[in-house]
């Protein structure tokens, strides 16, 4: 399986008052083209943070991020900025969707945002297709002119699915996606993530202490004492 990232060496700390928490001390993980990857550890073992620095939404303190060969730790911040847009969807347990937005806005959001405020309409426009299609089959095609706050917790974080996949990235990251869900409705959402994966055959490192749901990855990595080890 040819490698679509990996994750080489990686170290960070954060400050707390006058300590220095050492979150991350060398982790390494590879993550293949088309491959899931379960991430799992205790709560505070760094997980979310390992998932930022993969999607560079944060950088580590040292170590190599490597996109298909490339580091993008070495790339310039529009760089970064264009790799986030064109090659990652990320999905988080907050759904992080905008409240004056509605679903299917959210949903065009990464395709709006890369071009100038007067453009961004325009260039969302080919994606709107897709976005109505992606929604109704995620069973939202009646609530696309709905807003965040008028959605249950499993219909924002289908929205927030729906916007992560827009782009067809080639990397999907997902922090806990059904942290907020009772079991039925993450079960679905689950489901959903993997088929959507399948059929975009994109990579996918998600975030869980869910047994259940590691287990329906390829592989499963648990990350304890600052490194990455097969669980």
């Amino acid at each position: 399986m040819t490698n679509l990232m990996e994750l080489v060496d990686i170290h960070k700390s954060f400050r707390m008052g006058t300590e220095e928490v050492q979150v991350l001390s060398g982790a390494t993980l590879s993550i293949g083209a088309g491959e899931f990857v379960a991430l799992i550890g205790a709560s505070g073992s760094g997980k979310s943070t390992l998932l930022h620095i993969a999607g560079a939404l944060e950088k580590p303190d040292s170590g190599s991020v490597l996109f298909q060969g490339r580091d993008i730790l070495r790339c310039s911040f529009f760089e970064r900025y264009r790799f986030r847009n064109q090659h990652v969807g990320f999905v988080f347990q907050l759904y992080h969707l905008l409240p004056e937005l509605n679903v299917l806005e959210n949903t065009l959001l990464p395709a709006m945002v890369a071009a100038p405020w007067y453009k961004a309409l325009i260039r969302a426009r080919p994606g709107k297709k897709l976005a109505v299609e992606m929604l109704t089959d995620m069973g939202l095609g009646a609530r696309l002119r709905h807003r965040p706050n008028e959605l249950s917790g499993g219909e924002r974080q289908r929205a927030a699915i729906a916007r992560a996949l827009i782009n067809r990235p080639s990397l999907l990251l997902a922090d806990e996606p059904t942290g907020n869900l009772d079991p039925r409705t993450g079960q679905g959402i689950i489901d959903l993530l993997i088929r959507r994966r399948r059929e975009q055959n994109c990579g996918m490192l998600l975030v869980t202490h869910d047994v259940n749901i590691a287990q329906l990855a390829d592989r499963v990595v648990r990350l304890e004492d600052g490194k990455i080890t097969p669980a």
